[in-house]
């Protein structure tokens, strides 16, 4: 079989010399090339605007532009072919002249068809590297080097491109981000390597999937991105559910033992005015629903989720709110509410309650801010702060009382926070005994072995714990009996209807009588009236805490009327 004819290349001689200028023309014909001639640097550049040439064997020395100049300008240009500089001057001086000026190869007057020959070969197959070079570079700018898909800033160049166009036709069209879950769990088990796998596996299937008309690319770490053009807004979620369906059923091996990939998608449609920026946004907050909210982990975009935006972006305000607080103490305080021993009236120790200011000097729901900071990793920071708050507070109480610390269960696994706890009691010459700390029950029971140890850590120095919103969570005694607890808080809501709820009359005698086996006394919530407080007492409650007490106050005024109201 016959190879087939590749088109011929053109070369450009240039040269004010007649006999120089058709040597040159008849060596490069016999070479292959089709050749044309100049014969100054000004003609030259007029045919190199007009032409595609591939090579040009040019004169250094010529009336009016010389060849080095017809050279300089030549490179501005797109596409600049490769030069050869001839010249009489048989020295290094104009040899490395002109490779500095961009010649690719340098031959000395007359020319000889060898010397011509090979340097010519030279000089097409460094420029064929070179091109070649700068097209891979172009390449791998524009893609990702693991999963060889588009990368995000291509991606985004694309979009960029293709919106307006899109919407000024009332095109439809969607995003969506395709995120692999459990790859930093892959990653720290197995390897990078694995995990590297686990990307172009998962990046093979999904191009598998996708239309002609899609752009698909890697967008970042564990996650992909894929235009759907043309995509009716009603068929948005129909696809993401079909993407998941299909991938997460592929077959693959990590580590010599099958493996399914597992997903979530969170998906925007097009809109009129919508740019690139706020269809990304709209895209990752479907994301973020999908992890927190949706069972089957696609979440498609509305203006519904407006609130949801809303909700988050009251948590990143109570965010800086609280990083202000940490910077700057004054901006938090601790409020104190008497707990009450109901047989004698007098003031058995505080609960000490946060308050924080919001920008308008409102105090932040506590449940909220408290949960916030769980969510966002700052709950050690925060806990941290109010013990050495309250630590700090309790040498200014009378001495026959004490004060309850709130913990969040995500700091009892922080032995940082009990170090500080067993220093500065010892450094302050606290009595212990007066220091209570209070855990919720859920928190205290998904922690158990962790709770069990501190618990112990802490009871060691002679401090007392007690269980918070007991009767709304697990409400299992086999755990109160492992961890020690020395008080059993009743939810408030057994209590504030008490005297007209018979369940509730039934629950707190119950809770009551077990806890006496248990050692435990029972702390009350949510006192409002004298007939709750007495049904208490006559049920044998042993401490009562809410306003009908005292409602929580700066510790300056607990110490001018030196009692709970």
């Amino acid at each position: 079989m016959s190879e087939p004819n590749l088109p011929q290349k053109s070369a450009l001689v240039v040269d004010d010399g007649p006999v120089e200028r058709i040597a040159g023309k008849a060596m490069l014909e016999e070479l292959g090339f089709a050749v044309i001639t100049a014969r100054s640097g000004e003609e030259a550049l007029v045919l190199l605007a007009e032409r595609q040439i591939d090579l040009v064997l040019c004169d250094i020395s010529m009336p009016g532009m010389g060849g080095l100049t017809l050279l300089e300008t030549a490179r501005k240009q797109p596409h600049a072919p490769p030069f050869i500089i001839s010249t009489s001057h048989d020295d290094a001086e104009h040899a490395v002249a002109s490779l500095r000026r961009g010649a690719y190869g340098y031959l000395t007057k007359p020319l000889r068809f060898e010397a011509l020959r090979e340097t010519v070969a030279d000089v097409l197959a460094k420029h064929s590297d070179e091109q070649n070079s700068a097209l891979r570079a172009e390449m791998l700018a524009r893609q990702d080097a693991l999963t060889s898909l588009m990368n995000r800033p291509e991606f985004r160049r694309r979009i960029t491109e293709l919106l307006p166009a899109a919407l000024e036709h009332n095109e439809r069209g969607a995003l969506l981000l395709i995120k692999i879950k459990g790859l930093s769990h892959i990653n720290h088990t197995h390897s990078r390597i694995e995990g590297n796998r686990v990307l172009q596996l998962a990046a093979n299937a999904l191009s598998g999937l996708v239309r002609p008309t899609d752009i698909l690319s890697r967008f970042s770490g564990d996650m992909f991105a894929l235009y759907l053009e043309g995509i009716a807004h009603s068929q948005v979620e129909e696809r993401a559910i079909d993407i998941i369906d299909r991938l997460e059923k592929v077959n693959m091996v990590l580590a010599g033992d099958a493996f399914n990939l597992a997903l979530m998608i969170g998906g925007a449609c097009i809109h009129p005015n919508l740019e690139l920026e706020e269809l990304l946004n709209h895209a990752d907050f479907a994301l973020h629903l999908a992890r927190e909210h949706s069972r089957n982990h696609i979440h498609i975009y509305s203006d519904a989720d407006e609130v949801h935006k809303r909700q988050l972006s009251h948590q990143l305000n109570t965010l800086a709110l609280v990083r202000a607080a940490l910077d700057n103490p004054q901006r938090m305080s601790m409020h104190y509410q008497p707990i009450i021993n109901l047989e004698s009236g007098g003031i058995s120790h505080y609960e000490a309650l946060l308050r924080l200011l919001d920008e308008n000097g409102k105090p932040c729901n506590a449940g909220e801010l408290v949960k916030t900071c769980e969510v966002f990793g700052l709950i050690g920071r925060l806990d941290h702060a109010v013990v050495a708050a309250c630590l700090a507070d309790v040498q200014r109480l009378p001495q026959d009382s004490g004060v309850a610390i709130n913990l969040s269960g995500k700091s009892i696994g922080d032995p940082a926070l009990l170090q500080f706890i067993e220093t500065r009691i010892a450094d302050l010459g606290i009595d212990p005994a007066r220091i209570i700390f209070e855990l919720t029950e859920t928190a205290a029971f998904y922690n158990l072995e962790e709770v069990r140890h501190f618990v112990h850590r802490i009871k060691s120095l002679g401090c007392r714990f007690a269980l918070d919103d007991f009767g709304v969570g697990f409400s299992s005694f086999y755990y109160i009996k492992e961890l020690a607890f020395d008080y059993l808080k009743l939810d408030g809501s057994f209590i504030v209807n008490l005297p007209r709820n018979a369940s509730d009359q039934v629950f707190v005698r119950a809770m009551v009588e077990i806890s006496r086996v248990f050692g435990l006394m029972v702390i009350a919530e949510w006192v409002e009236d004298e007939e709750t407080a007495e049904m208490l007492r006559k049920f044998g409650v042993a401490y009562g805490q809410g306003y009908h007490f005292g409602k929580p106050g700066a510790l300056a005024a607990r110490l001018e009327t030196g009692s709970g109201t």
